[in-house]
């Protein structure tokens, strides 16, 4: 699996349904002021949760780590002095543009590498990602985590959720299996039924905080948060950057 497959369908889906296509189970399609609307909330609560934890946070600079049309970045806009948000698919980052109401205070762009390298170290305060890394290869995903916690100032914090279920390693045989039977059969059956090929995946809490630890970030928080199945649960994770 590579990062062109997630290109292609968020390119297309960018095209066809934009804000379907980031909250499908809620119809937004067609209202965008409520879509907008559900952003703001969610920002709202986030950084009341991020406050709770006790935590010192700064109201510089924020990314918004797979801004689709902007739902979540131009909530940011309303408490940080600049927002920087990516996407991988063009189509998407246009429409974020056209929605844009906080000009040159919030600047999109499209980030199509599986690193983030458009960025330098320790440039932002918060970086923020929601039900987005679960529809990236686990291998791509990781690799994001480590890049959150680079791209941070010392002393940033960075809140994004991550789909957990059974803790396979990324080439490992369960993680093949996997594969085979979530993610290539999944892809067959939505295209029987006409049906853009949206891919999930998840990575296994150990190995997120292994993530974590290993690029010297320190995991304040994780909590429960988004769908909750039979082998799979959303989890949203808190990691600050320490200072040095």
């Amino acid at each position: 699996m590579s990062l062109k497959h997630v290109q292609r369908t968020y390119e297309k889906l960018g095209e066809e349904a934009p804000l379907y296509a980031v909250l499908s189970e809620r119809g937004y399609q067609q209202d965008p002021e409520s879509f907008f609307a559900s952003g703001r909330e969610e920002i709202t609560a986030a950084l009341d949760y991020v406050r709770g934890l006790d935590l010192e946070l700064c109201v510089g600079s924020a990314l918004d780590f797979g801004c689709g049309v902007g739902r979540l970045s131009q909530a940011l806009c309303e408490t940080f002095d600049r927002v920087d948000g990516i996407d991988i698919s063009d189509s998407m980052i246009r429409k974020a543009q056209e929605f844009n109401r906080y000009g040159d205070k919030c600047n999109y762009q499209v980030n199509v590498h599986d690193d983030l390298r458009l960025f330098e170290d320790d440039q932002f305060d918060f970086v923020y990602s929601n039900i987005t890394l679960q529809h990236i290869p686990p291998q791509y995903a990781m690799r994001y985590i480590a890049e959150f916690i680079r791209v941070l100032h010392p002393g940033g914090i960075a809140l994004f959720h991550v789909p957990s279920g059974k803790p396979h390693r990324p080439g490992s045989l369960g993680a093949k299996l996997y594969t085979l039977r979530r993610v290539w059969l999944r892809r067959w059956w939505k295209r029987v039924r006409g049906r853009p090929v949206v891919d999930m995946h998840y990575i296994g809490r150990e190995v997120v905080q292994d993530v974590i630890a290993d690029n010297g970030g320190r995991l304040v928080d994780v909590i429960h948060h988004g769908s909750v199945r039979r082998t799979r649960v959303g989890l949203r994770y808190c990691v600050v950057k320490p200072t040095r």
